[in-house]
């Protein structure tokens, strides 16, 4: 029988994903269609420093809210979120300092936009981190409403300054960031909570068991990716990497749903946990079956998808992104399947396995994929992926039923203090 309570905080997730997606694609759009290239070029540095540092954040601090005090009592939950919350502010505030430092050394548009992500990295941090907690305490309606109030006043703001001839990157950057400020003292309010920064110390030396492997497994993800593109480009040329990213375009809808469902899913997973080690690998279980049955069902309808419909959508990258579409999606079949016992790790926080699996899947993610793509260009390099994410998702389950079987002789560790 489906619990109603999961599939609405599931709903919450998923439709909070697609606010904050949807807002993103506005906001380079808009960017995009009002500034010369550099400009944007400098703005799209910026976001994706930020991205980065939002990655490290929800990986330590706010993992550990979610893990070992999802299911803690309201009170206990209250102060494990402020120190959370202060911690991320903590880091926005340090992360904030080295890049005004940056900013400093640095000229033109760049510099611009360093200094404005700079002063206000903080106020974006701590918004994410409002995010984490309410989907952590069940309350993912509030997140939603948190993100609706930072587009109110994002978008408005920033076209104000695009429509005038003497917007700078400085302005709007400052704009984006400025209104995600706004947005975290509202969140602030929605929770009746103040970040405790001071607490920021503390807050590590309670789960630098876990911290460390955490913000580490979440670099080696962003790492890989990341260098296995630009191996891909210096072996067979930017349009093996073009046909590539059209192609993972084409599931598009699946990385929405999918990061939705994660945002709520960690939590979920803990309050099972507390409940059984039963109850756990069967949500475990019921989360990857339902995400893979998904992936599997939009990989039929990309590849049923007629090809009048494929090129309105994508014009003359319709073509390559289509003969992709099988390896592509089998690897995200294959990588919600693992998902479960990814899952599971997390909420038995048994980051030492997981970083382990990641650190495996990180080098085979750079070796194989750029093999791959020297063997045969961008359809052998996904192909390479598809195999990568087959012994991921194996590797995972192996630790899961590993770390399960430690938990059931020993159930102290990774659970909340009291």
């Amino acid at each position: 029988m489906l619990d109603v309570g999961l599939l609405r905080r599931a709903g919450w997730g998923i439709g909070d994903q697609v606010l904050s997606s949807l807002s993103n694609f506005i906001v380079g759009l808009l960017i995009a269609r009002s500034v010369d290239l550099a400009t944007f070029g400098a703005f799209s540095l910026a976001f994706s420093a930020y991205l980065i540092a939002v990655s490290v954040t929800r990986a330590f601090p706010m993992s550990p809210l979610a893990i070992r005090y999802a299911a803690a009592d309201r009170a206990s939950f209250r102060r494990a979120a402020a120190a959370a919350t202060g911690t991320a502010f903590a880091a926005g505030i340090a992360g904030g300092l080295i890049l005004v430092a940056i900013a400093a050394v640095t000229g033109g548009a760049l510099s611009q936009a360093f200094l404005a992500l700079g002063i206000t990295l903080p106020g974006l941090l701590l918004q994410d981190a409002w995010r984490s907690t309410f989907f952590a305490s069940g309350r993912g309606r509030h997140a939603l409403i948190n993100d609706l109030v930072w587009v109110a006043i994002e978008l408005p703001a920033l076209a104000i300054i695009l429509a005038t001839a003497s917007g700078s990157i400085f302005a709007i950057v400052a704009a984006w960031g400025g209104s995600a400020c706004i947005a975290a003292i509202v969140g602030s309010l929605q929770a009746r909570l103040l970040p405790s920064p001071l607490r920021a110390r503390a807050w590590w030396r309670e789960h630098n068991d876990i911290a460390s492997r955490f913000i580490a497994e979440a670099v080696a993800r962003v790492a890989s990716g990341q260098l296995m593109g630009y191996g891909v480009g210096a072996v067979v040329g930017l349009g093996a990497v073009g046909a590539l990213r059209v192609g993972q375009l084409l599931f598009g809808p699946i990385q929405l749903v999918f990061y939705g469902v994660n945002l709520m899913a960690v939590p979920e997973a803990s309050r099972a946990a507390a409940v059984s080690l039963g109850r756990l690998r069967q949500a475990s279980v019921v989360a990857a079956g339902l995400l893979a049955v998904g992936a599997g069902v939009w990989t039929l309808i990309v590849l049923l998808m007629p090809t009048a419909v494929g090129e309105a959508i994508l014009k003359d990258a319709w073509a390559p992104a289509r003969d992709l579409a099988v390896p592509i999606g089998l690897t995200f079949v294959a990588g919600m399947l693992g998902f479960g016992g990814e899952l599971g790790l997390r909420a038995l926080a048994a980051a030492g396995r997981l970083l382990r699996v990641t650190v495996i899947t990180s080098v085979l993610t750079l070796v194989l994929g750029v093999a791959g793509a020297a063997w045969g260009g961008a359809s052998g390099c996904a192909w390479a992926l598809f195999a990568v994410a087959v012994i991921g998702g194996l590797l995972l389950w192996l630790e899961y039923d590993r770390a399960e079987a430690e938990r059931a002789v020993d159930p102290t560790p990774g659970q909340a203090a009291a």
